[in-house]
């Protein structure tokens, strides 16, 4: 079976649901957050995050690339048809499965040029890895050092500068960092994940909920 690229979500790990836990830190304060993920594929997945209390914050529903994002606690709503704004994050848009590649410990943009992975693949045990430079296609620049396991880490530039950096631990925690804005997200999947229950529903605005600013390209 061909090895997942760092930025694809394995076959293996489709139609299934799992809890993270997440704790952030930065300029407007400290908190925790429990995220559900619910994953059919790539293009059809739902992530719910609450706090310790059990509050929802928000909620996005993903469905063949087009996003819905939920500002609970705002009664607000955003559309995003191809790439959108991470929640709580200034990576700048991406791919709208970037949140359940970051959630699964992938990366969260693919390549402009789809070839670069086979060019540099990983061969051999698992214990190899192989360093990648790219560009997405925004033109923005990643470095990434992965195993057949998946990325260990990877650093989105800015210039000649680190914007983001991320990595992993062998203990299954991970940790993304901002230069410009200050925060530091860590998360970890204290469980196995299960198997999905049921198909997702498709994306719907609740009854009393308005447009939101939204960030994004629509």
């Amino acid at each position: 079976m061909p090895i997942a690229a760092p930025w694809e979500i394995p076959e293996a790990e489709w139609r299934t649901q799992r809890i993270v836990r997440m704790r952030y830190e930065g300029p407007e304060g400290n908190g925790t957050l429990r995220l559900v993920l619910r994953f059919e594929d790539p293009e059809r997945f739902h992530v719910s995050a609450s706090d310790r209390l059990g509050r929802r914050w928000w909620d996005l529903n993903v469905r063949k690339g087009d996003a819905l994002v939920l500002w609970v606690r705002e009664r607000t709503f955003c559309r995003y048809a191809g790439d959108l704004e991470v929640p709580a994050l200034s990576l700048g848009p991406v791919p709208a499965r970037a949140v359940a590649a970051l959630l699964m410990r992938r990366l969260p943009a693919p390549p402009a040029d789809a070839g670069v992975w086979q060019e540099t693949a990983v061969r051999g045990g698992p214990e190899r890895g192989v360093e990648i430079d790219f560009e997405d296609r925004r033109g923005r620049r990643w470095t990434t050092e992965a195993t057949p396991a998946g990325p260990i880490r990877w650093t989105l530039w800015r210039g000649g500068r680190v914007q983001a950096s991320w990595s992993r631990d062998e203990e299954g925690m991970a940790r993304l960092e901002e230069s410009d804005t200050g925060l530091r997200l860590r998360w970890i999947q204290p469980r196995p994940a299960t198997e999905l229950a049921a198909p997702l529903p498709a994306p719907a605005v609740p009854s009393g909920y308005r447009p939101g600013l939204c960030a994004a390209d629509a």
